[in-house]
């Protein structure tokens, strides 16, 4: 699944890509693992500067979902 969520700024929305150790940042949601994306960093869509796109691949949903746990606390 895909799912979008907004960090309060492009500050954060960077500290929480560069956190995560599971997922990938990735601008391709083409493969079976995890990837995760700033959007706004591109420029070219109207979304919110910590707008992050997210999507869940093959990865076990509790390993997944701690990576994000963890991600969030170090922001």
């Amino acid at each position: 699944p895909l799912v979008g969520f907004t960090l309060a700024g492009a500050e954060q929305a960077q500290r929480f890509l560069a956190a995560l150790e599971l997922v990938a940042e990735a601008t391709s949601f083409g493969g079976v693992h995890a990837t995760a994306e700033r959007r706004a960093r591109w420029a070219t869509d109207d979304v919110a500067p910590g707008f992050i796109r997210f999507s869940a691949g093959c990865e076990d949903a509790a390993d997944l979902l701690a990576d994000v746990e963890q991600a969030l606390q170090r922001i």
